[in-house]
Parts: structure tokens; sequence; C-alpha cells
């Protein structure tokens, strides 16, 4: 009994052992799951609250982005296409740009912040509607503020401490938010704006200027817009030394490409500039270009030396072909993305660099070191982001005092000057740089390419000459003057043509007249197609380089005799000047000559009507601004008398220099000269008395190279070479005796 009594008490024992065990067991599942729980409702409510926070400032940067389009929509006049897109044109000029409110005359990119009581009325630019409560000095009741120095960790601001990182800004707050002396004009932080919905109206606007608490309310926000359209794009901004001095001046001083902007003259001193170098020998532009265009560039030494192994070092000293300067020059004439994307070429396994946001190039400076690095104030002046549309959106306006309403007529079928916008692809078709022309899509995507100018010269089209010649002095102009070795020889026949409407004779000599035809015709046109009428060309095509000027110039403003806009007075009875067409390819002449090296005015012939007529350039050479007589007894014969014509001469060129060639001055045709009483008459088309030149056509003087003609002076025998002694023969150039004086 005893035995068996002991045995069951042991096996109670262990009974109870287990169930104590499970028991523990289970305590310990159920503490783990309740600890779990409280964990997963944590993370549930804080990726809850997370969600609310993402939504509210989604809301807020729909609502503040919705704000400016309806700023588009108040300030402009509306025009819907026929492809259904609808086209805005700001109606004054002030409307082209957001309207300002709340900014600071010491952050000229601040142009809106949130404030209270704001000016802005929605006319066009609708309220913020924030309320009388600051961001950074009105605290929440649980202490929760943004800091004045928070509002500028982007520098889109001038900093207060030029000599250190700290972005706090001027401002006036007082030293409880602002370690620096009040600025009255400085940066006040922007107000908060509340978000309350209606719950039983949920369509209302939910911004609501608070002056009391409101329950309803579920978030806050507060904001500030910068422009940052005219800051320099680092992504594109700045070019690297270059160790031939020549290049060095005439690389960087084309016009066009913000890739050579000059990052050394943002400032006067190393503390508002990129120098290259700055005061402590470190090439901070070569340092920044051969980071971001490394594979461009091929840099030498590592990432970010300085010293005796600086990376970038062979900027400096490498002359040859290949040098970094030269790959980069190539590059920007070479790309056709826009700089959109890196390069995809490589080099050490790298390709070239991009920031995709401002936060990215300040950590850039930061990984360069704040004491090797540029200064922080440069940062208000630079974006990763800044590049425009490649695209015309131009609209004429209505000069004051104009008889014709070029802005009421800009969308009007056959309008002269036209709203570009409003020229749309009506047939498709293949563009010149290769891309679909889609129905719908603007007639005039994207703006002419100057660079296309270097295609025509004075021996042809340049690829033309390039063939027959490739040491031409024509081409040696050429690329002295910047123009790229692929420029030279994309310049056709055919692409000339397409681009600019002009031919040139096939085995034309140097300084034979060009042709506008127009990108389809095959004789002299006579006039310049309007862009309604190029859209509905067939075949279909992009308008040429004069169509577009005729578009963009006021017609009131073109010819002498147009009838309307500002122009009037009396006028030179020339009947080729009033000829809008004749006005707008002279125009367009001498814009080609400008840009072009020679000292050769471009002629461009056209048939107005049944006879060519031929317009001039104009080139930095001397003009003919006078034609006066001298008249008198003969030098020769006192019982003569005798007649010369005195031609004062002029280049109105700001920067006429010396001349640049041997310049003659030539004389063709003939003049009539009447012998008779004050009361004879000229009658057209009758032959004069006494024709002079008419036996000795193409009579010429010699101008004398080493004067400049800036100011209008008389030809004389000073500023002239060759001429002969008086009386010479009829049509002559000869110098005259100074008459005697009378006793």
């Amino acid at each position: 009994m005893n035995g068996n009594k002991a045995v069951s008490y042991r096996k109670k024992g262990a009974a109870l052992i287990i169930v104590l065990a499970f028991v523990v067991l289970l305590t310990g599942v159920g503490v783990a799951y309740l600890s779990r729980t409280t964990s997963d409702r944590q993370v549930a409510h804080s990726s809850f609250y997370q969600a609310n926070v993402d939504q509210l400032a989604q809301s807020a940067m729909d609502t503040i982005i919705g704000d400016l389009r309806q700023e588009i929509i108040n300030g402009s006049t509306a025009v819907s296409q026929a492809d259904g897109t609808t086209v805005y044109t700001p109606r004054t000029a002030a409307n082209m740009v957001p309207q300002r409110s709340g900014n600071t005359v010491l952050g000229p990119n601040l142009i809106r912040r949130s404030i209270r009581s704001d000016s802005l009325s929605g006319n066009p630019a609708p309220s913020s509607r924030a309320s009388g409560v600051n961001s950074t000095t009105d605290a929440s009741l649980n202490g929760r503020s943004v800091s004045l120095q928070r509002w500028n960790t982007h520098y889109l601001l001038p900093k207060a401490n030029t000599g250190n990182d700290d972005p706090y800004p001027p401002s006036p707050l007082p030293t409880a938010f602002n370690p620096y002396p009040a600025v009255p004009t400085g940066f006040t932080p922007p107000d908060w704006v509340f978000v309350a919905p209606n719950p039983n109206d949920l369509t209302q606007e939910s911004r609501k200027i608070l002056t009391a608490p409101d329950p309803n309310v579920v978030g806050r926000y507060a904001y500030t817009v910068y422009a940052e359209g005219s800051l320099l794009d680092m992504n594109v901004a700045g070019y690297p030394t270059d160790a031939v001095s020549s290049t060095a001046t005439i690389w960087p001083g084309r016009k066009g490409s913000v890739a050579y902007a000059d990052l050394t003259a943002l400032g006067s001193s190393d503390a508002t500039r990129l120098s290259n170098p700055d005061a402590t020998g470190i090439y901070q532009v070569d340092r920044l270009v051969g980071w971001r265009n490394y594979a461009t560039t091929q840099p030498s030494n590592n990432f970010p030396n300085t010293g005796g192994q600086a990376f970038a070092k062979n900027f400096q000293t490498d002359a040859t072909s290949t040098r970094p300067a030269a790959l980069f020059y190539s590059y920007v004439l070479g790309n056709t993305n826009g700089f959109l994307s890196a390069n995809a070429a490589t080099w050490n396994n790298r390709t070239n660099q991009m920031f995709v946001q401002r936060q990215e190039l300040i950590g850039f400076r930061k990984t360069v070191g704040s004491t090797t690095s540029f200064s922080t104030n440069v940062l208000q002046y630079l974006s990763t982001f800044s590049r425009e549309a490649n695209a015309p959106s131009f609209s004429p306006s209505t000069p004051p005092g104009s008889s014709i309403d070029y802005a009421a007529l800009a969308n009007s079928a056959t309008a002269v000057n036209p709203n570009f916008l409003s020229r749309r692809v009506t047939t498709g078709f293949t563009r010149f740089d290769g891309t679909t022309a889609a129905v719908g899509e603007p007639l005039v995507k994207t703006r002419f390419p100057l660079s296309r100018l270097a295609w025509i010269t004075y021996k042809g089209p340049s690829a033309v000459v390039y063939a027959a010649n490739n040491n031409d002095p024509v081409i040696t102009a050429l690329t002295l003057a910047g123009v790229s070795l692929p420029t030279i020889k994309a310049g056709t026949a055919t692409n000339v043509k397409a681009c600019f409407g002009l031919t040139f004779p096939i085995g034309g000599t140097a300084g034979s007249p060009w042709t506008y035809t127009n990108p389809t015709g095959t004789t002299a046109a006579s006039r310049i197609l309007r862009l309604d009428e190029v859209a509905a060309a067939s075949p279909a095509r992009e308008p040429d380089f004069f169509e577009l000027l005729q578009a963009g110039i006021l017609s009131g403003s073109l010819g002498q005799n147009t009838g309307g806009g500002v122009t009037g007075g009396n006028v030179f009875p020339d009947v080729h000047m009033s000829n809008s067409t004749q006005h707008i390819l002279s125009i367009g002449a001498a814009i080609i000559d400008q840009a072009d090296p020679d000292s050769i005015p471009m002629r461009i012939q056209f048939n107005p009507s049944g006879t060519l007529w031929t317009a001039y350039g104009v080139e930095n050479l001397p003009y003919i601004t006078q034609m006066y007589p001298i008249a008198g007894t003969s030098p020769n014969d006192s019982t003569k008398w005798a007649t010369y014509l005195s031609f004062q001469l002029w280049n109105p060129h700001q920067n006429a220099s010396t001349l640049p060639n041997s310049v003659r001055l030539r004389l063709d045709g003939a003049i009539g000269i009447f012998k008779g009483g004050n009361l004879e008459s000229w009658v057209n088309g009758t032959t004069p008395q006494i024709t002079a030149n008419g036996n000795n056509a193409g009579q010429s003087v010699t101008l004398n190279p080493a004067v400049s003609f800036s100011a209008p002076v008389p030809l004389t025998n000073v500023d002239t070479i060759g001429a002969a002694a008086a009386p010479g023969l009829a049509g002559q150039f000869a110098i005259l005796a100074a008459p005697p004086l009378p006793p």
C-alpha cells in the first residue's frame, strides 16, 4: 500500500510540473503576443500617421501648384486648339511671371511665401490663405516650430554670416530666434496655412484663416516658392581650364550654351564665386567639371585631392589636341539631348555624373570639404535644374501708338505675326532633327539653332567649300571663330535649302548671290510665306529662317509704306524700301554677315514681280551716308564748268575699327546732269543730257586701311589711296585742290 501511494504521488507531482510548464509556456506566448500586438499597433499608428502626413504634404503641394496654375488661367486669354489643347496667352507683360508676395529684397529668388493678410487677391494670383500664426516664432502646444536656420538649409537665400557655413539668412526676427543682428528688410519665415475641411460639405475650400482654435483642423503647412530659372544649372555650367591661350579665349566667347558660363565671374572674391584658382591655389571649377564630366574630360589623379597630386591637374598643363578643354568643347557642341542625361561614354570604367537634386549639390560641396571647397555663399546662384524648354512661345503685343492691334490679331487665321503656339501641325512629317511632327503639336517646336548660320559663306554652302578644299581660307576662318568641323560638314546644299530656303548657283564663283526659293521652291520666290501657309504647305515642312523672322518682326515696322504701325514720315522714294520681303531678307542677310568671320556682304535675290531684286547684308565696314555735288570752275580750264560728287562714309558699328582688309569704294552705272535753268525737271525714263561714268564703269578708289570711319567723314586724300589728280576722267575718282580763298 505504501509503495503504491508513493508511486501515485510521484505521478501527481510530474503531472503538476507538466501543467505548470504548460502554464509558463502559455503565459510566455500570451505575453509575446501582447507585446507583438502592442508593437504592431504602434507601427500601425506610426504608418497611419505617416500616411496622413504624406497625404497632407502631397495635398499641400498640389494646392500650391494648383494656385500657380490658377494664376496662369486668371491672367491669360485662353484659346482652344483643334487638337483639344488650350493655349494661355498672358493679357499683360506682368502676367508672364508669377506675382510676388511676402518676398524680400535681400532674396531675389524668393517670389512667394505663405503670409497672413496676403496682398494677393486672385487677380490673377490666389491668396495663400495663411493665418496669423508664424511657423518659427509661434510654437505649437507641444513646442514644435521650424527654425529660421532650417528655412534656409537649401542656401537659396543669402546668408547673414558670409564667413561660415551657417545657413541663417538675414532676418528681422529678434535674438530669441535669430543669433545675428536683426535686418528689417530680411527674410521673415512664412505663416501657417491650416487645413480644416467642413465635415458637412467636403467640396468647400479646406484652407481656413483661423482667428480662434478650430476642432476641424487636420493639419497645417507653410511654404516658400523660389524661382530657379535665373540660376546657373550646375549639371551644365562651368568649363575646364584650357592650356592653349588662343582657344581659351575663343571657345568660352561663344554665345549659346550655358556650359561656357564663367563661374569665376559670380563675385569679386573667393567668398562669392568659384575661383579657378582660389587664394589657396585650388582650381574649384576644374575640380567640379572633372567630377561632373569625368568620362568626357578624363581628369588626372584622385578626387578630391589637392596639392601636388591635385585632382584634374592635367587641365592646366595639357596642350595637346585631345586635351580636356578640347574634349569638353566637342562634347558641348555635339550634345543633342539638352544635357538632360549624363554622357554614356566611359573612362576608367566610369561615366559622367549628374546632380539629381539640390541636396546632392550641397552634398558634393560637403564631400570636398568645407576648408577646400567653394563657399556656401555661392549656392544662392546655383541650381541643379533650371533649363528652359527650347521652344518658342512668342505672341506679339501691341506697341503704344500703333494702328495695328497685333495682340488681337495674333490668334487670327492669317496673322503675319501670330501667336506661335497657335500654329499647329496639320499633316505629319519628319522634322529636320529626325523626329516626327505629330498632327496637333506646335509647328515650331524648337528654336532655330543659330549655329547653322555658319553654313552660309560667300563661296557657297560650307560643306561644299570644305569638300573642295578643307584648307580653304573660309574654312580656316570658321574654325578659328570656334565653328566645329561637324557643323561645317553639316552645311550641305540640301540642309541650307531646308533650313534657310536658300540656293547657291552650282559652280558659282566667290561672291555669287544666293537665291531665296523657300525650302520646297525651285525658282526665286516672290515673297515669304506666313506660318499658317507653311502649316498648310504640301509637302509638309518646318518654317525656314526667313519665315521665322517674318513671323517675329512686327509687320508694321517692315518697309516704309505699310499704311500702319508706328512708322511714317518722309522717306526716301525707293520702291525697294517699301517691300517687306526685301526688308526681311536684308535683315536676315545682315544677321548672317554679323555671324560670319568674313568682310563680304551677303547678297540674296528674289523675284517679287518678274524682275530679280537683291537684298544686301551689312558687314563691319564703312558705308556711304551722304552724297553731295561740288560744282565750280574747272581746275584745268577756267572757261569750263566742272561738277563732282563728294561721298561721305561712316561705319555705324559700335566696334568700328581699322579696316580688316583692303576695301574699295566702286561706282557703276550712270548719273544724269542737267545744264539748263533752275526750272528743269527730270522725267523718269528719259536720257540724261550728260552721262558721267557711262563709258568708265567700275571706277573705284581704295580706302586707307588705317582709318576706321567710326565717325561720318567725307573722302579725302588722307582716308583714300590711289585717287587720280584733278580733273580726272568722267566717273573717275580724283583729288580736288582746295579752292582759292576770295580776296
